[in-house]
């Protein structure tokens, strides 16, 4: 991406505001700061053939543990259409944004006003599976057993040794005696299993079939891993990562305000008790279990809720068609 599309994206702001932990009111003093935002698109990539969607402005600075640094910024425009065209489908990321204090905005301008002052169009009751699918996504993140965790980065590492077009059956009929201890002091386990008469070879909660060549079975460890890594203290000191916990319980209650009053309100009323969780003062258990009753909540409140079935798509469209003659006449 050219840094004059950059700077195009970055001239042509309409709104922009801290989002994230600063948004939500979670926030501790070591927390990162987000940034997100909406931009025109400059006049070739409205009348021309090229295309964007997004532009990422952030400045990474990572230390040794993989964590951004304090002088690491995420910062990403989006183009007003893609925006809109999010905001129309419910995704969270996006409608958390239609309903900030203009007052507390980075950068604001009158078409970024006006967006917010029409928020309502793109709110309907398909934010219900929206933000329980992001929910979702959250609490199977969040769910990597300490023993799994330490088995999965055992045989990462182990894998290494293999040629990678070797397969993972060759690995498991050369690796049945290689041991590891649990934490928990058990008996020692094998790091590479098949159950009972099965022919998969399994690794902590990972199954993979014995063809799968040694270099896709670590990049699938990878991505795994990757899940939980850079917060890997989380999981060894609480056995589940209590970030993405925290982040399961804010979009359940984020989509039941919604539900319920057609609008969100920031810093979230939740809050203290998405700080408790993400601070591991919750078991996990007591999390799944509020999960599982906020989400029943949702079905019950969306039959009774004002939001409409649907966002109104032809407001939406003719506002946007509107604004884009403005910006370009």
């Amino acid at each position: 991406m050219s840094d004059q599309l950059r700077a195009a994206a970055e001239a042509n702001r309409i709104l922009e505001i801290v989002g994230g932990s600063q948004l939500y009111g979670t926030a501790t003093p070591t927390s990162d700061k987000d940034f997100v935002g909406i931009f025109m698109p400059p006049r070739e990539y409205v009348f021309g053939l090229k295309s964007v969607q997004e532009i990422d402005l952030g400045i990474a600075a990572k230390g040794e543990d993989g964590k951004n640094t304090e002088d690491a910024v995420d910062r990403k425009l989006y183009e007003y259409r893609k925006f809109l065209t999010l905001a129309l489908g419910s995704n969270p990321n996006i409608v958390e944004i239609l309903f900030v204090d203009p007052e507390t905005a980075v950068y604001i301008d009158i078409s970024g006003q006006d967006l917010l002052a029409n928020r309502s169009w793109f709110v309907s009751k398909l934010c219900m599976q929206k933000f329980i699918g992001y929910a979702h996504s959250q609490k199977h993140k969040m769910i990597i057993r300490r023993d799994h965790f330490n088995e999965l980065r055992l045989a990462y590492k182990h894998l290494e040794k293999y040629d990678h077009k070797n397969v993972m059956a060759e690995v498991y009929n050369d690796s049945q005696a290689m041991m590891y201890t649990p934490d928990d002091g058990g008996a020692q386990q094998q790091l590479f299993w098949k159950k009972d008469t099965g022919h998969h070879v399994h690794i902590g909660d990972l199954c993979l079939e014995p063809s799968v060549y040694v270099k896709k079975a670590r990049e699938i460890l990878k991505e795994r891993l990757d899940k939980a890594t850079n917060r890997s203290e989380l999981v060894l000191k609480y056995g589940f990562d209590t970030k993405f916990a925290s982040h399961l319980i804010r979009l359940l209650h984020e989509g039941l305000d919604l539900l319920r009053t057609g609008q969100l309100v920031f810093p979230l009323p939740q809050a203290e008790l998405i700080m408790e969780i993400k601070q591991g003062k919750w078991e996990i258990g007591k999390v799944i279990e509020l999960a599982d009753q906020l989400e029943a909540q949702m079905e019950e409140v969306a039959a009774k809720s004002i939001l409409p079935a649907t966002p109104n798509y032809y407001a939406a469209e003719q506002f946007c068609m509107s604004q884009m003659q403005l910006w370009f006449r």
